[in-house]
């Protein structure tokens, strides 16, 4: 290259996520020369150059996304941009109770807070257990954990907790909108409007009524208030070896909706129906015969003289 003023160039240095060598196609590390004219060479010394490069396609992570704003600051911050983007993302998760969850009565939720933003987001155990030693952003982001009631008066129990944490995490009330998420009723828990689980977490079909719950199965014991004495899909006429002839859905015999018709009560009047009935017509009574008349014998009276 021939001779340039040093008042028409620059040196610079890239740490690989910028150019790329134009004979190789590969990421160029180390010092680099930037011409007045915007052409870019490898190397510290024009009058020693490496090669020409070439801006490398930049790969934007969820740490800094395109956009104009981002876009401005990653050009007047190049070093700190470049820093940022280095960092892994952290991913969110959405985590469901599991069966031993229900039976404690709580479950841990984790979470991850961006400090500048005060944007929440939830994350699994393994980031939360991870966070320290994997490449994130810890100078902008914090991780915690609460525990999350899953009883039926759930709601109540959240809701304080999270008032609680307003003062240190301001926000956090408002992130959760649904306080008694998760809230096992009746053996069903509603996810949001109209997805509900089994406690097993196993997807309850749509298509069954919103009255669908637990039902009581033992005679004069009440386990579930909102439901008659004795009445449970088991013992109903539209269970068929576990699927509803009636909503034409997969269901479990313990539990019970308003379409119940006990089985029993049919099969009583099966059997009232094939019994031989009473004739209730009066029979026609028999007419009493005519008593013989009876006649009455004057005495003869005796002759004359």
């Amino acid at each position: 290259m021939t001779y340039i003023p040093k008042n028409k160039y620059k040196v610079l240095y890239t740490n690989g996520g910028t150019y790329k060598l134009s004979t190789t196609n590969k990421p160029y590390i180390g010092k680099y020369i930037k011409l007045t004219n915007g052409k870019i060479f490898a190397g510290e010394d024009p009058s020693n150059i490496i090669g020409a490069l070439t801006p490398l396609k930049i790969q934007y992570n969820r740490n800094i996304k395109p956009g104009k704003n981002n876009d401005t600051y990653s050009t007047l911050k190049p070093n700190i941009a470049s820093k940022q983007d280095n960092y892994i993302p952290i991913p969110s998760t959405k985590p469901i109770p599991n069966v031993l969850d229900y039976s404690k009565g709580y479950f841990n939720r984790y979470l991850s807070v961006r400090l500048n933003t005060k944007q929440y987001q939830e994350i699994s155990q393994t980031t939360f257990n991870n966070f320290i030693k994997k490449n994130y952003n810890k100078s902008l982001n914090k991780v915690f954990q609460i525990e999350w009631s899953l009883n039926e008066d759930n709601e109540d129990h959240n809701t304080k907790t999270l008032r609680g944490l307003e003062y240190q995490l301001p926000g956090i009330f408002d992130f959760f909108p649904n306080k008694n998420q998760f809230g096992l009723k009746y053996g069903v828990v509603k996810i949001g409007e109209i997805s509900r689980v089994y406690p097993t977490g196993e997807i309850i079909p749509k298509v069954l009524p919103a009255a669908y719950q637990t039902g009581n199965k033992q005679i004069n014991t009440i386990d579930n208030p909102n439901v008659p004495n004795y009445e449970y899909c088991g013992n109903c006429i539209f269970n068929q070896k576990g699927n509803c002839n009636k909503w034409q859905a997969n269901i479990k015999e313990q539990y019970w909706c308003r379409a119940y018709k006990s089985i029993h009560s049919s099969e009583q009047n099966k059997v009232i129906s094939a019994q031989p009935q009473p004739n209730l017509t009066p029979s026609p009574q028999p007419t009493p015969k005519s008593l013989p008349q009876q006649t009455t014998t004057s005495p003869s009276r005796g002759g004359g003289y």
